[in-house]
C-alpha cells in the first residue's frame, strides 16, 4: 500500500512541473525552429507564427536574430495575464504568449487583445 501512495505522489509532482515558466536563458543557444501550429493544446497543423517559422536564434537576454527578415529584433518576457507572454520588436510589434514544454520545446500563441489571435507555433531548438 505504500508503494501505491509513493507513486501517486510521483505522477503527481511529474505532473506539477509541466509548462515551466521560460526565462531568457531557457531560449539562448540554439535554433527554434517551428515544427507544427498548435491547436487544442496539441502540437498539429501547419505552423502559423510568421516571422519566427523559419527559425530564431536568442543571442543574449535582449537579442534574437530572425531568419525569416535575416536581421535582428529585440524582446522582452513579461508576465501577462496569468501567465508570460514574449515581444518581439522589430519591424513591427508581435506579442506572443510563452510556454516552457521541455528543455527543447516552446509554445507561442497570439494574444487575445493583438493582430496576432490566431497565430500559433510548436518551436523545437535545433
Amino acid at each position: 500500500m505504500k508503494r501505491f501512495y509513493i507513486l501517486i505522489f510521483l505522477l503527481f509532482i511529474l505532473t506539477a512541473c509541466g509548462d515551466e515558466e521560460v526565462t531568457h536563458k531557457d531560449l539562448i543557444g540554439g535554433t527554434w525552429v517551428a515544427t507544427a501550429g498548435y491547436e487544442d493544446g496539441e502540437a498539429k497543423g501547419e505552423p502559423n507564427c510568421y516571422p519566427f517559422e523559419e527559425g530564431s536564434e536568442f543571442e543574449d537576454e535582449n537579442t534574437v536574430y530572425n531568419t525569416s527578415y535575416e536581421r535582428k529584433f529585440d524582446y522582452n518576457i513579461n508576465e501577462f495575464d496569468g501567465g508570460l507572454m514574449i515581444e518581439f520588436e522589430g519591424p513591427i510589434l508581435y506579442s506572443y504568449q510563452i510556454k516552457k514544454i521541455s528543455e527543447n520545446e516552446i509554445i507561442i500563441k497570439g494574444l487575445k487583445s493583438g493582430s496576432f489571435e490566431d497565430h500559433s507555433c510548436y518551436l523545437e531548438r535545433k
